[in-house]
């Protein structure tokens, strides 16, 4: 398929050919028709007459392209110093954590959408979050600690797959250790209560869901305001909030906020606008999931027994 940005590149570069056709063509008219004498004046006088006829038009092109660029560039950095300012205040605010959690409640639960393109888009504080019953699922996982930074494992790469080798290898106790998720998450669905859960908590498989009366104590809920001067210079915010429902404690809270630099213009057709976003604090770009990676922070799950007896969870 031919992208736009080929066509352009194939219309320039014939734009040029077909100046130089003209070009060569007016000295061969001159050579063979003019008299000696003003062979010379003449080729080069239409020469450059020719050559202004395409490339003044360029040329004016190109100074208002960078007039223009000079107010994109303006407008940018302006929206740039609001993007800083609103980042010093971003971050994780711990308060207190809570150690052997077995499960969390979710008030709401990110959806399975993508309007990379719509500058009012809800949820384009924290773009490339999974939504819908990934989102859910990511509660769950086991999640691989690498020991040299002292934190989940980056790039994406901290949640291990379905089948968990248990116990690790005797060269990988020193690297990294696996870490589970909890052992359920309860989500707020139409006034009632949904228990998540794998039937297996070694081998994430099979879902099972039960309606529920008593929900964890411990509940986890996400807003998306959108501020309009914000939304204005494509500038997003979201808030998550952990609190524990049975003394209602703030345990924690946290901010992030999205920029798009292009203010809304694609650099490639192919590319979306949002998806493209920076955001900060930075470590939503290093870790994947960024709301489950907060959670965990705060509520830390219950570790399950990595000897266990049963090896069924390990073929």
């Amino acid at each position: 398929m031919i992208a736009p940005e080929d066509l352009i590149r194939w219309f320039a570069l014939g734009y040029w050919v077909v100046m130089l056709a003209i070009v060569l063509f007016i000295w061969l008219f001159v050579c063979l028709l003019i008299p000696k004498g003003h062979k010379w004046w003449v080729g080069i006088l239409t020469s450059i007459a020719v050559m202004a006829v395409f490339i003044v038009p360029i040329a004016k092109v190109d100074i208002q392209e960078k007039q223009e660029n000079t107010v994109k560039q303006e407008k940018y950095l302006a929206a740039k110093t609001v993007y800083d300012a609103r980042c010093k205040n971003a971050g994780f605010k711990i308060y207190r954590t809570v150690d052997n959690v077995e499960g969390v409640t979710l008030l709401n639960v990110w959806p399975d959408e993508k309007k990379y393109s719509d500058q009012m888009w809800e949820y384009a504080a924290l773009p490339r979050i999974f939504g819908g019953n990934a989102y859910i699922e990511s509660f769950l996982s086991w999640r691989e600690w690498d020991y040299q930074i002292d934190d989940f494992t980056l790039a994406g790469q901290s949640f291990t797959s379905n089948q968990h080798n248990i116990p690790q290898k005797e060269d990988e106790i020193s690297r990294y250790k696996f870490i589970n998720g909890y052992q359920y998450v309860d989500v707020l669905q139409q006034q009632n209560y949904i228990r998540y859960q794998y039937k297996n908590l070694y081998r994430l498989k099979d879902i099972t869901t039960t309606a529920i009366k008593t929900p964890s104590r411990y509940t986890v809920k996400f807003e998306n305001p959108i501020i309009p001067e914000d939304r204005k210079i494509w500038i997003a915010t979201a808030k998550i909030i952990i609190e524990d429902r049975k003394t209602g404690e703030l345990l924690g809270e946290s901010t992030w906020h999205s920029f798009h630099g292009g203010q809304g213009e694609r650099k490639y057709s192919s590319t979306s606008i949002w998806d493209r976003a920076k955001v900060c604090p930075d470590i939503a770009n290093m870790q994947r999931e960024s709301i489950q990676y907060f959670v965990l922070k705060v509520l830390k799950p219950k570790q399950l027994n990595q000897e266990h007896e049963d090896d069924k969870h390990r073929n």
